[in-house]
C-alpha cells in the first residue's frame, strides 16, 4: 500500500519525506498520507484508513507506536475506556502486541507515531500492562503535534520535537507537585530574549542552562504554558509587530530580520498571533 512513490530513503531531519510501500510498516502500513522523520528518529504518518475492517486480520506489532484519532469511528482493545474511540484519543501500543485495532470504515483519518528502539525504555515504568489510552494532557500534546505536521515550514521540526518529548514524558510520569521554579528557568528565559531572531531548539538550550532537554521542556510549559520553541516564535512576531508599527521596512525584510524561514511562514504566524495579516496590522498603527 504506497503512501507515496519516489521516496529517499535517507531523510534529512524535519524533512517531508515520500516512502515507498515497503517502507512504510513502522508507521503504519494500513493507510495513506504523509510520512515525516524527525532528527531524533520519530517517524510520523498524518494518513487516512485504506484497509476496510472486513479485511483486517489480528496482526503484531514489533515496535512500539502511538495512534492519534483525528476524525472517524476507531475501535480498539486498549484499557481505560470503551472500545469505540471518540476523536482526540491517544492510543499507545507496547512492542509486541498483538491486536486488531481497526475503523469502522474508510471514513477517517488518524496519526501514528513510531518509537525507535532507543526510545521505548522511556515508556515502560508503569507501562507493561499492554496498550493504554493516554491520559488528556498527552493527547493535547499530540493533537499540538498533529497540527505542526500539517503545514511543516521554517522551525516546525524543532517544535515537533519538542511537543513530541513533552507527549512522552506525559504519558510515562504522572503530574508532581510544584516545587518552586528551578534557577535555571531564568537563564532559559533570558537566552530566548538573547537569541529571539533564531528559531529556539530546545536541545541547544537544555545545554545552555545544563539541564536534561525533557526536564526543561516540561518545566518550561508548567511556567509558560508553551514549549521553549512557540515561546521564542512569540518574541520574533512580537518583534515583528514593533517594526510593523515603525513602518518603515518592508514584510520581506521584517520576516527575514525576524529570523522566519520565509514571508509565508511570517505571515501564517502573524495572523495566528494577531488576526490579521502583517499589512493589515500596518494600516491600523
Amino acid at each position: 500500500m504506497p503512501i507515496a512513490a519516489g521516496a529517499s530513503r535517507s531523510p534529512t531531519p524535519h524533512a517531508v519525506v515520500a516512502v515507498p510501500a515497503d517502507a512504510t510498516r513502522r508507521a503504519g502500513s494500513l493507510g495513506a498520507g504523509t510520512v515525516r522523520h524527525l532528527a531524533n528518529g520519530v517517524q510520523i504518518a498524518r494518513l487516512v484508513p485504506t484497509v476496510p475492517a472486513r479485511a483486517l486480520a489480528r496482526h503484531t506489532h514489533d515496535d512500539a507506536h502511538l495512534v492519534l484519532l483525528l476524525r472517524g469511528r476507531y475501535l480498539t482493545s486498549a484499557t481505560g475506556g470503551l472500545p469505540e474511540c471518540t476523536p482526540g484519543t491517544l492510543v499507545y501500543t507496547p512492542p509486541a502486541t498483538t491486536h486488531r485495532d481497526h475503523f469502522h470504515d474508510l471514513e477517517g483519518e488518524f496519526m501514528t507515531i513510531a518509537l525507535p528502539s532507543t526510545m521505548e525504555g522511556r515508556l515502560r515504568h508503569g507501562l507493561d500492562q499492554g496498550a493504554v489510552r493516554a491520559e488528556r494532557r498527552a493527547q493535547a500534546f499530540a493533537q499540538g503535534l498533529a497540527q505542526a505536521c500539517t503545514d511543516w515550514r521554517g522551525d516546525d521540526g524543532l517544535l515537533a520535537e519538542a511537543l513530541f518529548d513533552e507527549m512522552l514524558d506525559a504519558i510515562a510520569s504522572p503530574v508532581s507537585a510544584f516545587r518552586g521554579w528551578p534557577a535555571w528557568l531564568a537563564r532559559a528565559e533570558a537566552w530566548l530574549h538573547d537569541h529571539h531572531d533564531t528559531p529556539a531548539d530546545t536541545a541547544t538550550l537544555a545545554h545552555a542552562c545544563q539541564v536534561h532537554p525533557v526536564h526543561l521542556a516540561r518545566v518550561f510549559r508548567r511556567r509558560h504554558g508553551c514549549t521553549p520553541t512557540e515561546y521564542s516564535r512569540r518574541l520574533r512576531v512580537a518583534r515583528a509587530a514593533g517594526m510593523l508599527r515603525q513602518g518603515r521596512a518592508t514584510v520581506a525584510t521584517i520576516a527575514a530580520e525576524c529570523g522566519f524561514a520565509d514571508q509565508a511562514h511570517f505571515h501564517r504566524l502573524f495572523v495566528r498571533a494577531y488576526g490579521m495579516p502583517p499589512t493589515a496590522f500596518r494600516s491600523t498603527v
